[in-house]
């Protein structure tokens, strides 16, 4: 698989809902799809999310992208599948406060993945097309990764953010990006802190023209607005 294979799947499901434009949201590996599909078709999007991740190896150099790629397939490569080390990525991607049940839903997500297809989407992360052109995109973007996220750490994703922000005034355009860290999260903050990523994602949407109708704001983002009032 190549990335345009990936974007042409984006469009085809498009195609399918009768969607004329789209809020892409991408998760980890999901975020540099999005990514790389806001390069290409950056005049359809509404709405750019972006957790846990942007740039992967795009921006790497060809020996780190190659040591990535090569590490990850050492234990493929002796037969063992997804299966047999989800254990161990678990430890990696997992924040210190994820419950038990979180960890075992983690790890049962990482042993369904054929190795085939694992290996299909390594080779792919490792392969890019591009680096990315920041100035290109024309829509509101959200950034936001997990305060024990050791995959995408908040220093390493505010400053992709700052640069996100930089390229798009440079070129004219409003920097419109917003940089988010979910507490006590790891690397899937959807899944540790699901609250505080749903709270974050309906004010993102909410502000955006078309998509959140008849829009009531969370019990968490109530909450937070009245901190914030006391505040003020």
């Amino acid at each position: 698989s190549t990335i345009d294979d990936y974007c042409a799947d984006i469009l085809r499901v498009m195609e399918v809902q009768g969607a004329s434009r789209l809020v892409l949201a991408g998760l980890s590996y999901g975020s540099w799809i999005a990514t790389s599909f806001a390069m290409r078709h950056s005049d359809i999007l509404t709405g750019l999310i972006l957790a846990g991740g942007c740039t992967g190896m795009s921006e790497a150099d060809p020996r780190e992208r190659e040591n990535f790629r090569v590490t990850r397939e050492v234990p493929l490569n002796a037969g063992q599948t997804p299966s047999d080390f989800a254990a161990a990525v678990v430890e990696v991607i997992a924040g210190p406060s994820a419950t038990v049940a979180q960890r075992g839903d983690l790890r049962k997500s990482m042993e369904s993945i054929p190795a085939a297809t694992y290996r299909d989407a390594l080779n792919c992360f490792c392969k890019p097309l591009e680096t990315f052109d920041f100035s290109r995109l024309d829509c509101p973007v959200l950034m936001f990764t997990g305060e024990h996220d050791k995959l995408a750490p908040p220093a390493e994703i505010r400053r992709v953010s700052e640069r996100i922000a930089q390229e798009r005034r440079a070129a004219g355009k409003t920097a419109d990006v917003h940089f988010e860290v979910i507490a006590d999260a790891g690397h899937v903050c959807n899944l540790e802190a699901v609250g505080d990523t749903n709270a974050l994602l309906h004010r993102f949407l909410s502000r955006l023209p078309d998509v959140a109708r008849n829009y009531k704001s969370s019990v968490i983002e109530r909450q937070r607005e009245k901190r914030e009032r006391i505040r003020q």
